[in-house]
């Protein structure tokens, strides 16, 4: 099944096979829900954390600037995110969601679990968690030190 001299490059083409059914579920949820994936992460991180600026927002979710400042313009045009000035630097600006926001996310949570992109019944619990443990493990090896990779 696997090629044990070349385990690396089957990993990279699984994980290249997952990036490209993920580019396709975020063009199906834009169909069907008007939303996109990165958005929903972006939101989801906002939700997470209350109040976030922009290049926290940009660390947590794993996107450039560019993308960022783009998602948070067409959410804010959404109404589900609203930009606030920090009283300490008013220099500073914080995303927050709006109500409509907030009432957004929690639906979308929800479709998201019964509209998930894998078919979650073919896993129990369990298996979930390992794979989300194993992909921790593949992420937290890949020292962007080491191998001169630029990331954001």
């Amino acid at each position: 099944m696997y090629d044990n001299e070349h385990l690396c490059m089957d990993l990279i083409l699984n994980i290249r096979k997952i990036n490209r059914l993920l580019d396709k579920y975020t063009k199906y949820l834009n169909q069907k829900y008007n939303i996109t994936l990165p958005q929903l992460i972006c939101l989801y991180e906002i939700k997470k954390e209350k109040s976030i600026n922009l290049t926290e927002l940009t660390r947590s979710v794993n996107l450039n600037n560019s993308a960022i400042t783009g998602i948070i313009d067409r959410l804010e045009l959404k109404g589900y995110v609203q930009r606030v000035k920090s009283g300490k630097d008013r220099r500073i600006i914080n995303i927050e969601l709006t109500e409509k926001g907030i009432d957004f996310v929690d639906r979308s949570f929800q479709v998201l679990e019964e509209d998930c992109f894998f078919e979650k019944n073919k896993f129990d619990e369990e298996a979930i968690v390992d794979l989300i443990k194993s992909i921790q493990k593949i992420t937290d090896s890949i020292d962007p030190e080491v191998k001169k990779i630029k990331i954001n």
